[in-house]
This record gives C-alpha cells, sequence and structure tokens, in this order.
C-alpha cells in the first residue's frame, strides 16, 4: 500500500509495503531512493539531480498507459516530479482513440498487458496511424525473449517497472535531443 506525502514541495511515495511478489525489487528500490534522498544522502542520480539535468522550454506531455492504480500513481508522481504534463488511461484501446480524435503526447509510457487492448497491439496500431510520438514499453516482464517482442511493435525503448529517476532521465533526455 502507498500513501503520498510531500517532500521538498514535490509529492512522494512515502510508504510502500514490500510485497513477496515480482514487485518487490523495484518497489523497494523506489522506497529507498525517495529515504536516501530525504535524509540528504542523495546519488548523482537521484531525482531532485535528475531533474536539473532536463531542461525543456516547453512542457513535454505525456501520457501514461497504464491499467494497474498504483503503477500509475508511482509513474504520474515521477513525471511529475520531472515537470511534465501528464495524463493517464487505463488499456491501448484508450491511447488509440485519444489518437484518432486528435490527441498527441511527446511521449507514450506504454504498460504490456492491459484489458481491452495490451502495449503491443496499441503500439502496432499507433504506429501503423502514422503517429511518431516516442513510446517507451514499461513492463513487468523481464526476459529478453518477452522485451524484444514488445520492442518489434514500435517501441522507442522498453523499461521493467516502475520507472526510477535514472530511466525517466534517459528518456527525457533522448526525447530533448531528438
Amino acid at each position: 500500500m502507498a500513501s503520498l506525502g510531500y517532500w521538498d514541495g514535490f509529492p512522494m511515495i512515502s510508504a510502500l509495503v514490500c510485497m513477496a511478489t515480482h514487485w518487490t525489487g523495484p518497489m523497494c528500490y523506489l522506497r529507498q531512493e525517495i529515504q536516501e534522498e530525504k535524509m540528504g544522502f542523495g546519488k548523482a542520480t537521484s531525482s531532485s539531480k535528475a531533474m536539473k539535468i532536463i531542461d525543456t522550454e516547453k512542457k513535454i506531455s505525456v501520457l501514461i498507459v497504464e491499467d494497474d492504480p498504483l503503477i500509475q500513481k508511482i509513474h504520474k508522481v515521477m513525471m511529475a516530479k520531472f515537470g511534465t504534463e501528464v495524463q493517464v488511461v487505463a488499456n491501448g484501446k484508450e491511447v488509440v482513440d485519444l489518437y484518432r480524435s486528435g490527441a498527441s503526447f511527446d511521449l507514450i509510457l506504454m504498460d504490456f498487458e492491459m484489458p481491452i487492448m495490451d502495449g503491443f497491439e496499441a503500439t502496432k496500431e499507433l504506429r501503423s496511424m502514422g503517429v511518431t510520438s516516442m513510446i517507451v514499453g514499461v513492463t513487468s516482464r523481464s526476459q529478453d525473449s518477452e522485451i524484444q517482442a514488445f520492442m518489434k511493435s514500435g517501441l522507442n525503448a522498453c523499461y521493467v517497472k516502475p520507472l526510477n529517476a535514472e530511466k525517466v532521465t534517459a528518456v527525457l533526455n533522448e526525447l530533448k535531443n531528438n
């Protein structure tokens, strides 16, 4: 379970119960990273220092496509810390429908497994529609074969979730440089 608090004016995850699932490592890492920053032990890649690397003239628009409410919240908070404009949808059909209605985003964070339309199908559909936005896969799958299959749908990159400050910095810097 997570609760939101504030630190240095930014929303943060103040507590995460590490469950005995495939989330244990990344979730504990995110909690540890935030606690280390709060106590002044931040690393060079901490989100507070990483935020200074991102120098944009206009706000970057980000669409988070994720069905898990906890991961939605973690990624939304993380992206907001970097000064992006964030919108969230719960499945691939919703993102395809948004683009068909004329919406556009600089960055799409696409979950792999979702109801109605998964990330693989949604990414293929978006690319077939001519969408050139940066699409980054975010998955709980860690096997190379599954990640490579997801990449072939048209992703620009793929990371195991949840995202951390290092991954977000890399994605935003790549986006900025393209």
